[in-house]
């Protein structure tokens, strides 16, 4: 496991910014949770995308990957041997959006203009445990947006005043970001660092969970514009 830490999130709306702030931590980066969670953009349905944490990442001098799986923004024949073109891909996204007016779609690959502008990369390859035990052999943390109604295997949530409350009928299913910091070779268990301390799963901010569900809940997170791996790294001559 990861020498890593994570605050418990301020509110319903910020894991992102709070799991952000946690691979900061881990790379020695001085900065307050208060900061990241006031910088980082929102997302029009509530929370943050995957791209508009990697632009925080690359505003503040990180290299930046996202491996993605969502196919309502990118297309598989973007991408050869699991890597594309940035200014292709650049290209394609700002054409496609001529076409599909969504707002939440239109945000995010705004948001993804942007992250490519900025150096970020984008890799699509089968998510499988390998690729996860790749980086924590590096020590890489890695931030995962999932589908946390799987995940937990709670109800749905529907959000009342501000407060995210579960209501099996009324309610949608839920994203979520998480850190996933090592992994468990013996019960093959991935090692989660959640910001969402009273999780249903574990009530508290640190678990393991199945490797089959945790895949599982990230491919389910297409559903919110998630299902996506960010790897964050600091460059060979970054200090802080």
């Amino acid at each position: 496991m990861l020498n890593l830490s994570i605050h418990t999130q301020p509110d319903d709306e910020t894991c992102g910014p709070t799991s952000l702030h946690a691979v900061y931590k881990y790379y020695g980066m001085d900065t307050s949770l208060e900061s990241v969670v006031s910088e980082v953009e929102r997302s029009l349905y509530g929370g943050t995308l995957a791209p508009l944490l990697g632009n925080h990442a690359l505003s503040k001098g990180f290299d930046v990957v996202i491996y993605i799986n969502n196919l309502t923004i990118f297309d598989p024949t973007w991408f050869t041997n699991g890597k594309a073109n940035p200014a292709m891909l650049y290209k394609k996204i700002e054409t496609q959006m001529h076409y599909k007016l969504d707002p939440g779609l239109q945000q995010v690959s705004k948001a993804y203009l942007t992250y490519l502008s900025l150096g970020g990369q984008v890799y699509f390859k089968s998510l499988e445990t390998q690729v996860l035990k790749l980086y924590f052999d590096q020590k890489v943390p890695i931030i995962t947006g999932l589908n946390a109604t799987y995940l937990y295997r709670c109800a749905r949530e529907l959000y009342e005043q501000g407060k995210a409350v579960f209501d099996d009928i009324r309610g949608t299913i839920c994203g979520h970001f998480v850190v996933l910091c090592g992994y468990d070779e013996e019960q093959k268990h991935v090692i989660v660092a959640d910001p969402h301390k009273e999780n249903p799963l574990s009530h508290d901010n640190y678990y393991k969970v199945s490797s089959h569900r945790l895949i599982n809940s990230i491919m389910l997170g297409v559903t919110t514009f998630d299902a996506n791996l960010l790897i964050i790294r600091p460059k060979s001559d970054q200090e802080f």
